[in-house]
């Protein structure tokens, strides 16, 4: 029984119809999701308004930023993948059995590698590398044995199945590209994306093979990088520039995530600008005093029903599966086709709004709140078993069920807690932006 078993992908198991390919794309996704948590969540833990926020360069934090925000830009691409071969209702983001739950392994990944939410430090960013391990790098297992070694061997199986399934070999399987042009792009996600930490690629509309398989290639090579390119890329990234339209800009480049990560680790990308008198960086990500000693794998279970951390933490809970069902109601909302005579169509557009929803609650509702659980330390009136060290508070990143709702839910939870985290109101706080979220009583 492997990892995949929960989302029907066998390990022996090729794709040979359009439910194969679905299936295997449905298991890519919970990997992408389940990425994004572990990486959330070692950036929070820098102290992001001392020395790493004004590092010269490409500093740990900023790095780490445009990773989290690039996997989930290969998230979007997995689901418009989805959405144009015709599945994409058989899939939720906002869903128990989806949610990851830390620990856990990474799914299918042969040999196991666990999963973990935890601070920033070097045994972390190995974690990380060998989550963007290039191809290559480990011997091959025996042939009988189909769990993907990396990421790209998984990819290259979904690769040749898009290929196979687009082939007149496919026969009544094969995918039906005219109904991707004429209809299903409308309910993919391929605007409202930002990342000025990170390359120049976005969502991509998936209408044929070939924008198929570029999406993929995309997602692996920005992941990994090719062994042989020393994981550094074109920007944008194509595997065919000569054919390539637009063309990539001559001398433009990203660096891959296991770059990235291993120039961390070195301290070549390190955790700010101080340093000492031989113009060596003073501190590195494993050093207390630039890094919040967060717990490992928080769960609201370990902390006491009367303590307000616990109900912060809840917040931050339900902020996150605010942000999945956002991601969900997106995908439901058709993209409107404004006639040429509209001088302003987006205003109108209920997709458009809930786009720019989607990155306002990123940026001003889930980051300040995780910020203020990084900075709140523990004591024995929060958790149940009491600390022996000090240690702070952090995002669980768990599933909530909405009762209600979820933008009045949220914003009730939000002003009970006023009274112990004034931070979170103000002007433009976190409650102002609350109420700025649209409502999804489609979960109610």
């Amino acid at each position: 029984m492997t990892a995949f078993s929960s989302f029907a992908v066998k390990a022996d198991q090729d794709i040979a119809t359009i439910q194969d390919l679905a299936d295997h794309l449905k298991a890519a996704a919970h990997v992408e999701l389940s990425t994004i948590p572990i990486y959330l969540y070692a950036t929070y833990s820098i102290k992001t308004r001392g020395y790493s926020q004004w590092a010269a360069g490409a500093s740990a934090q900023r790095l780490m930023t445009g990773i989290a925000i690039e996997e989930m830009l290969h998230l979007t691409n997995v689901r418009n993948l989805l959405v144009a071969i015709g599945k994409g209702g058989e899939f939720r983001c906002y869903d128990e059995k989806f949610i990851p739950k830390y620990p856990e392994p990474m799914a299918g990944r042969t040999p196991e590698l666990m999963l973990h939410l935890r601070r920033l430090s070097t045994t972390q960013i190995d974690t990380f590398r060998g989550i963007e391990e290039p191809e290559g790098i480990r011997p091959p297992k025996p042939a009988a044995v189909r769990d993907y070694l990396s990421l790209g061997e998984f990819y290259r199986r979904i690769e040749n199945g898009v290929r196979f399934l687009s082939s007149d070999e496919a026969k009544d399987q094969r995918i039906d590209w005219d109904r991707a042009r004429e209809n299903l792009w409308k309910f993919q996600y391929h605007r409202g994306y930002w990342n000025q930490n990170g390359g120049s690629d976005g969502p991509r509309l998936i209408v044929s093979e070939g924008t198929a398989l570029q999406a993929m290639e995309v997602i692996v090579d920005q992941g990994e990088g090719a062994w042989d390119d020393h994981g550094y890329l074109p920007d944008p990234i194509v595997r065919d520039p000569a054919s390539a339209y637009p063309p990539p800009e001559i001398g433009k480049q990203q660096a891959s995530h296991y770059t990235k990560f291993t120039d961390i680790k070195k301290g070549l990308n390190g955790i700010g600008v101080v340093v000492d008198d031989n113009g060596v960086q003073k501190y590195t990500i494993d050093d207390k005093e630039v890094i919040w000693p967060v717990l490992d794998d928080p769960d609201i279970g370990l902390l006491k029903d009367t303590s307000p951390v616990r109900d912060l933490m809840v917040l931050s809970n339900a902020v996150y599966c605010y942000v999945l069902a956002l991601l969900d109601a997106i995908y439901e909302a058709p993209m409107a086709a404004a006639p040429p005579t509209d001088e302003d169509p987006f205003t109108k557009d209920r997709r458009y709004g809930l786009e720019r929803a989607f990155i306002a609650v990123m940026q001003g509702v889930l980051y300040p709140i995780a910020d203020l659980l990084v900075r709140t330390p523990l004591t024995a009136d929060d958790l149940k078993t009491p600390p022996k060290e000090l240690v702070h508070a952090g995002p669980p990143f768990q599933y909530y069920r909405f009762t209600k709702d979820p933008q009045a839910e949220l914003m009730e939870r939000c002003t009970e807690l006023l009274a112990h985290f004034p931070e979170l109101g103000g002007d433009d706080g976190v409650q102002r932006q609350i109420g700025l979220l649209p409502p999804l009583p489609h979960l109610c």
